[in-house]
């Protein structure tokens, strides 16, 4: 085991915690993490919040400091691009400097998370148009944010909508295009959806639903995105229409794929010497009973776990409830489990005093919730999830009656 040599492909969160958690194991053999970014493995969930208001510098987006690797004998090589996984010879192809460099690996760890989804509409790479995903996706709208005044986000999303709450703070004309008929749509109930729409809109931003962008006008910088509710002037554009799983990698040396990187519940492909944690996987749910992928830290923190413990040979399996947050102006959204299929909701708390929280039921047992600035209920509530909990549905609706006391 300690002559062991691990690759992990992927600068993030879940490539971070594989190299951390096999150090934390005692496992002494080689480990290399390879990232296509210059920057060391960092977080990505401020990048449209603090670190897009300028509250953060990137420095303390690093999930560990350099020194921490050359500690614990991890060896990173940055702005290197994996292009090929030899798997009969147990190789990766990656190049760095215009160099071609093959690299042996006993077990690989695939860790490469998500790319954005592109427009499909012409001039969506003009100046001016932006994705998030990057540092350095954050640096160019950094830029263009000192020329800009109106600002068009499309799709309505958590990441479309934090930018809308930092661009409006900063001072911006913010529109937000949505083709959905609410905001929010394909994570959220109505509730919630119903509840952030005002809000943003209290704030000043305009909210368009059931609306579809049909082009983005401009010559060299975009000047105005055509919809088919009229034409809105804009001099920078945020597009954030969700994200696919990078996969290719996995695909082209014939690794099991499916929206996502097919993974058992220890977090091995269908090669028996790779493994795959993060945003990127499509794993098996034993508590929703199906294969679900998840953009999520969490996610990203355990699935790294389970895949060190499965190098080292400790059969530990994956089983965890998905949590999630975002922060919106002064409001924590904090969602705890996946509320598709619910037949039965619960609001705790007053909606007008911008704290209140929705539980989701299926068949009587709850299965999610949705918590704004309420950080007690959305921990009791994952607790309640996990152990399938009976809840008076009574005592749940009164505020006065504590949320330990509802069972």
């Amino acid at each position: 085991m300690s002559e062991k040599k691990i690759v992990i492909i992927g600068g993030g969160q879940a490539s971070c915690q594989v190299a951390t958690s096999l150090r934390q194991k005692k496992f002494t053999g080689d480990i290399s993490i390879l990232s296509s970014e210059s920057y060391l493995p960092y977080q990505r969930p401020p990048l449209s919040k603090k670190y897009l208001s300028g509250e953060l510098a990137a420095e303390r987006l690093y999930l560990k400091p350099e020194k921490f690797y050359e500690e614990q004998n991890i060896n990173i090589i940055l702005d290197s691009y994996v292009e090929e996984i030899d798997r009969k010879n147990s190789q990766l192809i990656f190049s760095k400097d215009k160099n071609h460099i093959s690299f042996d690996y006993d077990n690989l760890v695939i860790a490469t998370g998500t790319e954005p989804r592109l427009m499909p509409t012409d001039n969506s790479d003009m100046e001016g148009v932006h994705y998030l995903r990057s540092i350095s996706d954050v640096e160019k709208i950094k830029s263009s944010l000192k020329d800009s005044k109106n600002m068009v986000i499309i799709g309505g999303g958590y990441i479309g909508l934090e930018v809308a709450a930092v661009s409006k703070t900063l001072g911006l004309n913010v529109t937000v295009i949505e083709m959905a008929s609410r905001i929010l749509e394909r994570v959220t109930s109505p509730t919630i959806s119903s509840f952030y729409n005002s809000f943003h809109e209290s704030k000043g931003v305009k909210i368009l639903t059931s609306t579809s962008v049909k082009g983005i006008n401009g010559d060299k910088r975009v000047s105005s995105v055509e919809t088919s509710s009229g034409t809105i002037d804009a001099d920078i554009v945020i597009v954030g229409i969700g994200v696919l799983p990078c996969q290719s990698l996995a695909e082209d040396s014939g690794i099991a794929v499916d929206n996502g990187i097919i993974v058992d519940e220890f977090c091995k492909t269908s090669d028996d010497n790779i493994f795959s944690a993060g945003d990127c996987t499509l794993h098996p749910s034993t508590f929703y009973n199906k294969n679900i992928r998840l953009e999520s830290v969490h996610n990203a923190i355990e699935q790294g776990k389970t895949v060190a413990s499965s190098i080292i040979g400790e059969k530990i399996a994956y089983n965890q409830i998905p949590w999630f947050w975002s922060d919106q102006y002064e409001l924590k959204l904090q969602i705890a489990g996946l509320n598709n299929d619910y037949d039965h909701h619960i609001i705790r708390g007053n909606i007008d005093e911008n704290s209140f929280s929705v539980f989701y039921f299926k068949s009587g047992y709850m299965i999610a919730s949705d918590c704004i600035n309420s950080a007690q209920e959305h921990m009791m509530s994952r607790k309640f999830i996990s152990e399938k909990t009976k809840i008076n549905f009574d005592s749940l609706q009164n505020k006065e009656i504590p949320i330990k006391e509802v069972m």
